[in-house]
């Protein structure tokens, strides 16, 4: 009964720990939590704790459970009036197992001849643990030096910083290319791969807020006539790139290349008269593609 006292007195102990700790580290990293904790993030972490919790309390019932069948063996050997031997753990015999330590009692047994001023040597053998370890070394040697130095299934390092510096030069290729693209220069684009890439880009990071159709959600509707910010290929473009803030858009540009936010621009381009269904009331000013070319042709016969 007293071991019953003393696991439960360590299990309240360690409930209290366990659940103190993390409010007062909330209470002190609030500010922190709040920025660096989404609710996906949050609720992973909670059902972590609570899976913690039922954990901690099975291991608990265990213990109990243990303690009680060991205090009925006694009580019976008691009452046969016999002395209670108790039997080996599961852990103890793993663990006997892994050493093959000879106990102290024992030690006569695997004495030497040799004596040394009243000292003497005892044969022990090295750890079965340390014996498999050095055996799946030679194991994994034998393994390694036919994967790298026999096949060459699998590069060297010399190899990986070779494709390294090649993958680096070709991103830096690629960014140097994109570099170029502004608002001043982009165009529609109706390549197939460019398209593919935009509308990865889009479902990555614009369906949160403007739906997979593009028919509006937190954000305004994509697929109509209206358009807050302008409607044109510049405009767009130009709106991903320095974002909405007053609207809680970010920019884009400090975290899309140009050449990725060309991409989502053309492929937004292509949502303009789906009409998909459930579509988000009108917003902004009407823009028509025909309208705008007539205007500007005008505008250039004036002059």
């Amino acid at each position: 009964m007293n071991q019953f006292k003393t696991y439960t007195k360590r299990l309240g102990v360690c409930l209290m720990l366990l659940l103190t700790g993390p409010m007062a580290f909330a209470q002190a990293e609030s500010e922190i939590m709040s920025f660096s904790l989404n609710t996906t993030e949050l609720m992973i972490v909670l059902v972590l704790i609570v899976m913690l919790l039922v954990l901690l309390v099975a291991f608990y019932l265990l213990v109990i459970l243990q303690v009680m069948v060991r205090e009925d063996a006694m009580r019976k050997a008691k009452e046969k009036g016999v002395e209670y031997v108790e039997e080996p753990s599961a852990w103890s015999t793993f663990y006997a197992g892994l050493t093959d330590a000879v106990p102290i009692e024992k030690e006569a047994t695997i004495e030497l001849d040799h004596d040394y001023d009243g000292i003497k040597e005892l044969d022990n053998h090295l750890p079965p643990w340390w014996k498999y370890m050095f055996y799946a070394s030679i194991v994994f040697a034998v393994v390694y030096m036919f994967m790298y130095h026999v096949s060459g299934s699998l590069p060297l390092q010399t190899q990986e910083y070779e494709i390294a510096m090649a993958e680096a030069q070709a991103n830096m290729s690629e960014s140097e290319a994109g570099s170029s693209i502004d608002e001043s220069n982009i165009v529609f684009s109706d390549d197939p791969a460019v398209l593919a890439s935009g509308k990865t880009v889009y479902e990555r990071n614009c369906v949160a807020c403007h739906k997979a159709a593009g028919e509006g959600g937190i954000g305004p509707n994509l697929t109509d006539e209206y358009w807050l910010h302008g409607g044109s290929i510049q405009d767009i473009y130009n709106t991903i790139k320095n974002g909405v803030p007053d609207k809680g858009m970010i920019a884009w540009g400090d975290v899309l290349s140009p050449t990725k936010m060309n991409d989502v621009a053309s492929y937004i381009e292509t949502l303009k008269g789906t009409n998909p269904a459930n579509a988000k009331a009108p917003q902004g000013e009407l823009y028509k593609e025909e309208a705008i070319e007539v205007a500007e042709q005008e505008e250039t016969a004036t002059e």
